[in-house]
């Protein structure tokens, strides 16, 4: 394998137009934390890296927009952001380590998308490499653009299977005046369901709620009982308001929300062989989902939950989600993924009209795309 590192864009698209020419497969890869991710990749001739594509490109504080290269790292980014005492909230998982383009080809975000949405919903333009060795813009760096096909949302969480990010836009957000962390534990799962449907029916808004099982909750060396964590974000006024509305909650230090944050890569770096399930259920399932001895973690808002597991484990037949983390030499023929619904076609179809040949990232996605 030849390992090339682009100082351009239109290096990068060259490289590809000369690997779709030679036949030769393509591995695209940031930083490459997140190599446990979306299946195995398959050994190819050529690894394209971005990470020398790592400056800012355009930033304006007054409009609240950046435009960034896909190979800047994400810890970068945010330290230049709270110069201006701005943000991106997103807080992804590999927080020092990973690059924003790795972040968008792999949709990754944190605890506080109940609130802000996914990083996918602040992205307003895009540019990306094709294997025709084009640059393609969509978007721009306007908030509300909404002119053509969103080929952004296409890319987001694609894996680089179809084409290779190189630049990307974000609306931002002011930084916040203060942050608050609460946190209720008890002995029954159903006690904490009933607090958590409390807080998401009442007129509370917290970015973020998640949930702990006791080995997770053990873990991140709080007491070993089911744990609802709660971050709420804003003036002294509106915290204050929150601390009288969570009586029956303690305030523990907010430094619980990093740990929360790398809890997975935390998981990986100790058990190379282990594997992170990632489930979608109803709100209302969400403790169900996490009655396991193994440590567990779910966001309370939106019912996505994360189990841990020390080895290799299978998706269990009819449950909605995937095995998002494995060891790195897992065959792509586990069972990792969903039966295929009806509208598989669409997916192979537009693999097809960016790589019919099937030389990007060979194997990601579970070897299905």
């Amino acid at each position: 394998m030849t390992v090339e590192q682009p100082a351009s864009p239109a290096q990068l698209a060259e490289l590809l137009r000369d690997s779709q020419q030679q036949n030769h497969t393509v591995e695209i890869s940031g930083a490459r934390t997140k190599a446990r991710m979306g299946g195995p990749i398959a050994d190819t001739a050529r690894r394209i890296e971005t990470t020398r594509l790592n400056r800012i490109l355009a930033y304006d504080p007054r409009d609240l927009t950046i435009s960034v290269q896909a190979g800047i790292l994400y810890k970068d980014l945010i330290a230049a952001l709270a110069e201006k005492k701005q943000v991106l909230p997103i807080e992804p998982p590999f927080a020092d380590t990973a690059t924003i383009g790795g972040i968008l080809a792999t949709h990754s975000t944190g605890h506080r998308r109940r609130l802000f949405g996914t990083v996918r919903d602040l992205v307003i333009g895009m540019k990306f490499a094709t294997l025709e060795g084009k640059i393609v813009q969509s978007g721009g760096m306007v908030v509300k653009n909404v002119a053509g096909l969103d080929f952004a949302k296409l890319m987001t969480g694609s894996f680089g299977t179809l084409a290779c990010i190189t630049e990307v836009n974000f609306k931002l957000m002011p930084a916040f005046a203060g942050a608050r962390c609460f946190l209720f534990q008890c002995d029954k799962p159903t006690d904490l369901t009933a607090k958590r449907q409390a807080i998401l029916a009442s007129i509370l808004q917290p970015a973020s709620i998640d949930v702990l099982n006791p080995a997770a909750a053990a873990r991140l060396g709080l007491t070993p009982q089911w744990s609802l964590v709660i971050e709420a974000l804003g003036s002294d006024k509106v915290l204050d308001r929150y601390q009288r509305e969570l009586s029956a909650f303690a305030v523990i230090p907010n430094d619980i929300w990093p740990r929360i944050r790398e809890f997975t890569p935390a998981w990986l770096n100790e058990y190379p062989e282990g594997s992170v399930a990632r489930q979608s259920t109803p709100l209302t399932g969400i403790e169900a989902a996490m009655q396991t001895t193994s440590p567990a973690l779910a966001r309370g808002g939106n019912g996505v939950v994360y189990t841990y597991s020390a080895k290799v484990a299978d998706l269990p037949e009819g449950v909605k989600g995937v095995i998002e983390f494995s060891p790195p030499n897992r065959p792509s023929k586990d069972r990792m993924w969903p039966h295929p619904g009806e509208d598989f076609f669409l997916m192979e179809k537009i693999k097809r009209l960016f790589d019919p040949a099937s030389l990007l990232n060979p194997g990601r996605l579970y070897g299905r795309i």
